[in-house]
């Protein structure tokens, strides 16, 4: 066990080894670059079963150099728990909504960020905006959603923020997507706490499984 958690931001002491997407060995030329340009990689579910336990599995997203409009691509890779020098949690909304895209929503973001300090709650940013956020590059689509990512200490309070963030959609220009995180369990799609099913689809670096929800 790494004791890292999904979406987590990762820097490295070495450049990771690709996924090789593409046979022509590219991938690992942009993982490369990116570790060169001290950015961060993202945490991700392990992609094979079998690997070693002290593996890592990340995910990066590059926007093509000479064609910026095309959408960006998400890049696999892999590193060992040992190369990671430090961590970071996703930016928190206020940074994203420094980002220069964020200034044709600057009602939206500044309606959500008034209303989530009243209710006390932490929201943090992921996907498309987080690194457009961090890279000033082009990630953010006119129909890119909001992910965010909000920790919470258990069903009832992950009750409240789900219902929160139903409350708020309707008054922004954007829609949200985004999870809630259970330390030690995992985490679940709001959307999908909302509803009434027993059990909800949990996911941690580790596993994919269904759990009650009083057992979160």
């Amino acid at each position: 066990m790494t004791g890292l958690r999904r979406h987590a931001l990762v820097w490295l002491s070495e450049a990771p080894q690709a996924d090789d997407g593409r046979d022509d060995g590219s991938d690992g030329a942009l993982a490369e670059k990116w570790h060169a340009g001290d950015r961060p990689f993202v945490v991700c579910r392990r992609r094979s079963e079998g690997s070693d336990r002290d593996e890592v599995s990340l995910g990066f997203c590059v926007v093509h150099e000479k064609f910026p409009e095309i959408r960006p691509r998400r890049v696999g890779a892999r590193t060992l728990a040992a190369h990671v020098v430090r961590t970071a949690w996703p930016p928190a909304l206020a940074e994203v909504a420094r980002c220069g895209p964020a200034l044709d929503h600057a009602a939206s973001f500044r309606h959500l960020m008034d209303e989530a300090a009243r209710a006390g709650l932490d929201l943090r940013v992921y996907g498309s905006w987080m690194w457009q956020a961090l890279t000033g590059e082009g990630h953010v689509r006119p129909t890119s959603d909001l992910d965010l990512l909000l920790d919470v200490a258990g069903p009832r309070e992950a009750d409240e923020a789900a219902a929160f963030l139903a409350r708020q959609e309707a008054a922004l220009s954007f829609k949200l997507d985004g999870e809630l995180s259970f330390a030690g369990r995992g985490e679940v799609q709001w959307r999908e706490f909302l509803t009434t099913a027993p059990e909800v689809l949990v996911k941690a670096v580790d596993s994919v499984r269904m759990m009650r929800r009083e057992d979160l």
